[in-house]
């Protein structure tokens, strides 16, 4: 399925993009009020990469960390990884790593080596290797242990990621598994996990 950067912003996913954005904030503030280890605030954009592609879910995930900056100027920086991350669910949903459960487990770990690469250099060369948030903690007992920071990070933010990441494609899988087809059939890439089309 060829598509160019001009047809992933049909209409229907110019408007899942404030949808996404919304399911995002949603997902961050109940992860903060329940004190949970994981963020929750990259399931609207992966939601997007898999059914409207990975230039609408960039759009989606760059407009969350600017929301979120307002208010915490540290997710300004981190823009760079929600945009990693939507361009990265889009890409796997080309290439079918939706459609099934193992895949699906099998993107959440790929969607946390992109979300790694490029999150913990932010962490060290801005922030001096702590944000003050879960990982943190994991960071200063890895350097307690004698390790070097740019290693302590590396480790701690992909023991972080990797819960977070799998928790939301899982999310994500069961959210399009309960589409219908009339719906998936208007997304960019629903044809893909359209029901008809699995049998």
């Amino acid at each position: 399925m060829k598509r160019s950067f001009k047809d992933d912003f049909n209409m229907l996913a110019m408007l899942l993009i404030p949808i996404g954005v919304a399911v995002n904030l949603v997902g961050f503030q109940v992860a903060n009020v329940l004190k949970l280890p994981i963020f929750l605030d990259t399931i609207g954009t992966i939601l997007i990469g898999v059914v409207a592609g990975p230039w609408v879910a960039l759009l989606a995930g760059l407009i969350t960390n600017l929301i979120n900056a307002i208010f915490n100027p540290i997710y300004l920086p981190y823009a760079l990884t929600s945009i990693a991350i939507g361009l990265g669910a889009g890409y796997l949903s080309k290439f079918g790593m939706f459609k099934q459960l193992g895949k699906v487990i099998i993107s959440g770990i790929i969607i946390t080596f992109i979300a790694v690469i490029v999150s913990a250099p932010i962490t060290v060369l801005v922030f001096g290797g702590a944000t003050g948030n879960t990982s943190a903690i994991i960071t200063a007992t890895f350097l307690a242990a004698g390790q070097e920071l740019w290693t302590a990070v590396f480790s701690s933010s992909f023991i972080t990621e990797v819960a977070d990441k799998v928790v939301s494609v899982l999310i994500v899988y069961f959210i399009v598994k309960s589409m219908s087809d009339r719906y998936l059939s208007k997304m960019n890439y629903g044809e893909l996990y359209m029901k008809r089309k699995q049998r």
